[in-house]
Protein backbone atom coordinates (compact mmCIF):
# COMPACT_ATOMS: atom_id res chain seq x y z
CA UNK A 1 0.00 0.00 0.00
CA UNK A 2 1.26 3.44 -0.86
CA UNK A 3 -1.14 5.93 0.78
CA UNK A 4 -2.48 6.21 4.34
CA UNK A 5 -6.25 5.76 4.41
CA UNK A 6 -8.76 4.69 7.04
CA UNK A 7 -8.39 1.04 8.01
CA UNK A 8 -4.70 0.85 7.08
CA UNK A 9 -1.95 -0.30 9.42
CA UNK A 10 0.68 2.42 9.61
CA UNK A 11 4.21 2.46 11.04
CA UNK A 12 5.87 5.82 11.64
CA UNK A 13 9.14 7.13 12.99
CA UNK A 14 9.05 10.54 14.62
CA UNK A 15 10.77 13.16 16.71
CA UNK A 16 8.41 14.93 19.11
CA UNK A 17 9.38 18.45 20.18
CA UNK A 18 8.04 21.25 22.32
CA UNK A 19 9.55 24.69 21.58
CA UNK A 20 12.53 23.02 19.93
CA UNK A 21 13.24 20.69 22.88
CA UNK A 22 13.05 16.97 22.04
CA UNK A 23 10.51 15.14 24.22
CA UNK A 24 10.84 11.74 22.56
CA UNK A 25 12.33 10.11 19.50
CA UNK A 26 11.04 6.96 17.81
CA UNK A 27 13.45 5.57 15.15
CA UNK A 28 12.41 3.86 11.92
CA UNK A 29 14.04 0.66 13.16
CA UNK A 30 11.58 0.55 16.07
CA UNK A 31 8.53 2.42 14.76
CA UNK A 32 5.22 3.37 16.32
CA UNK A 33 2.43 1.22 14.80
CA UNK A 34 -1.28 2.08 14.75
CA UNK A 35 -4.45 1.45 12.74
CA UNK A 36 -5.51 4.63 10.94
CA UNK A 37 -9.04 5.96 11.34
CA UNK A 38 -9.77 4.49 14.78
CA UNK A 39 -8.98 7.63 16.81
CA UNK A 40 -6.29 5.78 18.76
CA UNK A 41 -3.69 8.51 18.38
CA UNK A 42 -3.99 12.23 19.01
CA UNK A 43 -6.40 13.83 16.51
CA UNK A 44 -3.97 16.42 15.14
CA UNK A 45 -1.42 13.77 14.20
CA UNK A 46 -3.96 11.34 12.73
CA UNK A 47 -5.40 14.15 10.60
CA UNK A 48 -1.90 15.17 9.42
CA UNK A 49 -1.10 11.57 8.46
CA UNK A 50 -4.22 11.06 6.31
CA UNK A 51 -3.27 10.85 2.64
CA UNK A 52 0.49 10.73 3.29
CA UNK A 53 2.58 8.41 1.15
CA UNK A 54 5.00 5.63 1.99
CA UNK A 55 8.43 7.10 2.73
CA UNK A 56 7.09 10.64 3.06
CA UNK A 57 8.70 12.92 5.66
CA UNK A 58 6.96 15.97 7.04
CA UNK A 59 6.71 18.24 10.05
CA UNK A 60 3.45 19.28 11.68
CA UNK A 61 2.64 21.66 14.55
CA UNK A 62 -0.16 20.40 16.76
CA UNK A 63 -1.83 22.70 19.30
CA UNK A 64 -2.70 21.27 22.71
CA UNK A 65 -6.42 21.05 21.92
CA UNK A 66 -5.65 18.67 19.01
CA UNK A 67 -2.96 16.85 20.97
CA UNK A 68 -3.23 15.70 24.56
CA UNK A 69 -5.76 18.35 25.55
CA UNK A 70 -5.54 21.20 28.03
CA UNK A 71 -3.93 20.76 31.42
CA UNK A 72 -6.79 20.23 33.89
CA UNK A 73 -6.46 21.24 37.53
CA UNK A 74 -9.44 19.04 38.44
CA UNK A 75 -7.31 15.97 37.63
CA UNK A 76 -4.89 16.77 40.45
CA UNK A 77 -5.98 15.12 43.71
CA UNK A 78 -4.66 14.61 47.21
CA UNK A 79 -5.49 11.04 48.22
CA UNK A 80 -5.21 9.67 51.78
CA UNK A 81 -2.59 6.92 52.00
CA UNK A 82 -5.21 4.73 53.67
CA UNK A 83 -7.00 4.54 50.27
CA UNK A 84 -3.83 3.20 48.67
CA UNK A 85 -2.91 0.51 51.20
CA UNK A 86 -3.85 -2.29 48.77
CA UNK A 87 -1.49 -0.89 46.13
CA UNK A 88 1.65 -1.55 48.17
CA UNK A 89 4.83 0.50 48.02
CA UNK A 90 4.44 3.96 46.46
CA UNK A 91 7.03 5.93 44.52
CA UNK A 92 7.22 9.17 42.52
CA UNK A 93 6.17 8.63 38.92
CA UNK A 94 4.17 5.50 39.74
CA UNK A 95 1.01 5.01 37.68
CA UNK A 96 -2.27 4.13 39.38
CA UNK A 97 -5.57 3.31 37.77
CA UNK A 98 -8.58 4.93 39.41
CA UNK A 99 -12.15 3.66 39.24
CA UNK A 100 -15.21 5.58 40.45
CA UNK A 101 -18.50 3.84 41.10
CA UNK A 102 -21.37 5.39 43.07
CA UNK A 103 -19.01 7.82 44.83
CA UNK A 104 -16.67 4.98 45.81
CA UNK A 105 -13.11 5.56 44.62
CA UNK A 106 -10.63 2.70 44.17
CA UNK A 107 -7.00 2.73 43.04
CA UNK A 108 -4.98 -0.17 41.66
CA UNK A 109 -2.00 -0.82 39.40
CA UNK A 110 -2.88 -0.80 35.67
CA UNK A 111 -3.22 -4.30 34.21
CA UNK A 112 -1.68 -3.49 30.84
CA UNK A 113 0.18 -0.71 29.07
CA UNK A 114 -2.81 -0.26 26.72
CA UNK A 115 -4.80 1.31 29.52
CA UNK A 116 -2.49 4.31 29.65
CA UNK A 117 -3.40 5.51 26.19
CA UNK A 118 -7.10 4.92 26.56
CA UNK A 119 -7.46 6.33 30.04
CA UNK A 120 -5.13 9.31 30.10
CA UNK A 121 -7.02 11.09 27.35
CA UNK A 122 -9.99 11.69 29.60
CA UNK A 123 -13.15 13.44 28.48
CA UNK A 124 -14.32 16.17 30.81
CA UNK A 125 -17.14 14.04 32.20
CA UNK A 126 -15.04 10.95 32.93
CA UNK A 127 -13.56 10.28 36.34
CA UNK A 128 -11.80 6.96 35.73
CA UNK A 129 -8.26 6.97 34.41
CA UNK A 130 -4.56 6.68 35.03
CA UNK A 131 -3.01 8.94 37.66
CA UNK A 132 0.70 9.55 38.23
CA UNK A 133 2.08 9.93 41.76
CA UNK A 134 3.60 13.44 41.90
CA UNK A 135 4.26 13.95 45.63
CA UNK A 136 4.21 11.72 48.70
CA UNK A 137 3.41 13.13 52.13
CA UNK A 138 3.20 11.51 55.54
CA UNK A 139 -0.53 10.75 55.34
CA UNK A 140 -1.46 11.50 51.73
CA UNK A 141 -0.30 11.32 48.12
CA UNK A 142 -0.68 13.93 45.36
CA UNK A 143 -1.72 12.29 42.07
CA UNK A 144 -2.13 13.84 38.63
CA UNK A 145 -4.46 12.42 35.96
CA UNK A 146 -3.19 14.70 33.19
CA UNK A 147 -1.21 13.20 30.33
CA UNK A 148 2.47 14.24 30.62
CA UNK A 149 2.06 16.27 27.39
CA UNK A 150 -1.28 17.88 28.31
CA UNK A 151 -1.35 21.62 27.72
CA UNK A 152 1.66 21.53 25.39
CA UNK A 153 1.78 22.73 21.79
CA UNK A 154 3.83 20.07 20.00
CA UNK A 155 5.78 19.59 16.79
CA UNK A 156 6.07 16.16 15.20
CA UNK A 157 8.75 15.45 12.59
CA UNK A 158 7.41 12.28 10.99
CA UNK A 159 8.55 9.63 8.51
CA UNK A 160 6.01 7.14 7.13
CA UNK A 161 7.87 3.81 7.45
CA UNK A 162 5.22 1.37 6.22
CA UNK A 163 1.57 1.13 5.20
CA UNK A 164 -0.03 -2.32 5.30
CA UNK A 165 -3.35 -4.11 5.15
CA UNK A 166 -4.38 -4.85 8.77
CA UNK A 167 -5.44 -8.32 9.87
CA UNK A 168 -9.04 -9.15 10.67
CA UNK A 169 -8.35 -8.96 14.41
CA UNK A 170 -6.65 -5.59 14.00
CA UNK A 171 -9.68 -4.23 12.15
CA UNK A 172 -11.96 -5.60 14.87
CA UNK A 173 -9.96 -4.20 17.79
CA UNK A 174 -8.55 -1.08 16.18
CA UNK A 175 -5.09 -1.93 17.58
CA UNK A 176 -2.06 -3.72 16.08
CA UNK A 177 -1.77 -7.42 16.89
CA UNK A 178 0.39 -8.39 19.86
CA UNK A 179 3.27 -9.54 17.68
CA UNK A 180 3.78 -5.91 16.64
CA UNK A 181 4.32 -5.00 20.27
CA UNK A 182 6.94 -7.72 20.61
CA UNK A 183 8.64 -7.31 17.22
CA UNK A 184 9.56 -3.67 17.05
CA UNK A 185 6.51 -1.78 18.23
CA UNK A 186 7.27 1.33 20.24
CA UNK A 187 4.58 2.83 22.35
CA UNK A 188 5.99 6.30 22.58
CA UNK A 189 6.92 6.23 26.25
CA UNK A 190 9.50 3.45 26.38
CA UNK A 191 11.71 5.47 28.71
CA UNK A 192 9.03 5.81 31.40
CA UNK A 193 6.87 2.72 31.45
CA UNK A 194 5.35 0.84 28.60
CA UNK A 195 2.53 3.21 27.87
CA UNK A 196 1.29 4.00 24.41
CA UNK A 197 1.30 7.34 22.72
Amino acid sequence: MEVIEDRTKVSIAYVLKEKGRILEEIPASYPFVYIHGYNNIIPGLESALAGRKLGERFSVDIPANLGYGPYRDDLIMKVPKAELQDVGELWLGMELEMFMDNDIREFQLPDTADEFVEDLNLDSDESDGIFIVKEIYRDSVLVDGNHPFAGKDLTFEVEVVSIEEPSFTELESGFPDDDDYEDGYDDGYSDRYDEKF
